[in-house]
C-alpha cells in the first residue's frame, strides 16, 4: 500500500475494455515527510478522490483485476481509501 496524492486525471481515447466506466487518476507517491517520491502512476478511483487529495493506493494487481472483473486487465493499482 502506498501513501500518495492525486496530481491529475488520466484520459485515454483507447483503453482496455475492463477499464470502461472507471475513473483513472494520476497519483504521486509521497514519502514519510509528505514529499514527492518516485514517478507518478495511474490508479483507478473507487471513492471519488479529488485533485490534490491524499489517498491510500493498493498495488495488489490481483485485487485490481477482481474489482474490474477481468483477470486479463492491465490495471495494477487502485485507490483503496481517502486520507482526511
Amino acid at each position: 500500500m502506498l501513501h500518495a496524492q492525486v496530481v491529475g486525471n488520466a484520459v485515454a481515447s483507447a483503453k482496455h475494455n475492463s477499464l470502461d466506466g472507471y475513473k483513472m487518476l494520476l497519483c504521486q507517491q509521497l514519502d514519510a515527510e509528505g514529499a514527492a517520491a518516485g514517478t507518478p502512476f495511474v490508479a483507478i478511483d473507487l471513492f471519488g478522490a479529488g485533485m490534490h487529495q491524499k489517498v491510500f493506493v493498493s498495488t495488489d494487481g490481483l485485487g485490481a483485476q477482481h474489482i474490474v472483473k477481468d483477470f486479463k486487465s492491465p490495471i495494477r493499482m487502485f485507490i483503496q481509501g481517502l486520507i482526511d
